[in-house]
Order: structure tokens, then C-alpha cells, then sequence
């Protein structure tokens, strides 16, 4: 089974528009089947998900659901549940783009693929794992967002 995916804009930021969520939620669906082809992880749930549901929110929000359901009050770019919802802050990406020389967009994007490839059983909390979790999610982010764009 291939899930449907929302994309839920709860942080008001000019940058982060309803015709932005669209476009990824298009590019997120158009991903699917190339990410499903990949061998998955043991926690893996993605496939048997019916919806796949994305909300944008602030580093507040993010902070706030890191410290109820990961005992870490700090904001953090992308938090999965595995029924099917992941969390992003814009607010991290816009400052780690800021930081890096990046485009925003780009890496709420990567954020959202981040979220989908845990769904799909990929774990970061080893070095080797989150090497193979990069090596699954960058090819994916790429084809949407070309080297140096």
C-alpha cells in the first residue's frame, strides 16, 4: 500500500505558503514508490500506513512535543510518530538554512523526507545507522531539490 499524505501548515511564516505545502505534498507522493523500493528497517511501517499526515509548526510547538514524548525540551527539526504523523519546525530550518547557506525550503523538504524515512524503519541514533538513514533520504531529497539550487 502506497499512504495518501496531508500537509498541515500550523506555524504562520511568510515563506511557508499553502502553494509550497502542495508542491511538496506532490514531490512527497511522487517519492513514495522510490523510497518503498528501498529495503526497510525493522520498525518499518510506512507501507502498511493509509495516511502519512505532515504538520509544519514553530520551534515552540516542536519543543514543546520533544519534552512530552522525548524528555527533551529543545527544538529539533523533524519529530515521527509511527501511526503516521510527523512533525517539522520551519523555524529550524530557516535558521539552519541561514547558518549553512542553504534554501529554507530545501531542508523543510529534506525535514518532511527525514520523517518518511523513519516511517520506512530507518534509525539515526547510531553513526552507522544514521549513515544509512542519509544514504536513502539525500538521493530523494536531490531529485527534487538538484545540487546547488
Amino acid at each position: 500500500m502506497t499512504p495518501q499524505i496531508e500537509i498541515y501548515l500550523n506555524a504562520d511564516r511568510p515563506w511557508v505558503t499553502e502553494e509550497l505545502a502542495e508542491r511538496f505534498r506532490k514531490a512527497l507522493v511522487a517519492l513514495l514508490p522510490r523510497l518503498l523500493e528501498q529495503p526497510d528497517g525493522p520498525d518499518h511501517v510506512l507501507s502498511s500506513l493509509p495516511l502519512v499526515e505532515i504538520s509544519v509548526v514553530d520551534d515552540e510547538t516542536i519543543a514543546q512535543v520533544h519534552g512530552e514524548f522525548l524528555n527533551d525540551p529543545t527544538p529539533t527539526d523533524a519529530i515521527t510518530f509511527p501511526y503516521g504523523e510527523i512533525l517539522v519546525s520551519c523555524d529550524t530550518a530557516a535558521t539552519y538554512a541561514q547558518m549553512h547557506d542553504l534554501n529554507p525550503q530545501e531542508e523543510l523538504f529534506r525535514y518532511m523526507v527525514h520523517g518518511l524515512v523513519h516511517l520506512h524503519g530507518y534509525l539515526d541514533y547510531e553513526p552507522a545507522d544514521r549513515e544509512a538513514l542519509f544514504a536513502v533520504q539525500e538521493p530523494l531529497v536531490r531529485s527534487y531539490f538538484p545540487a546547488g539550487e
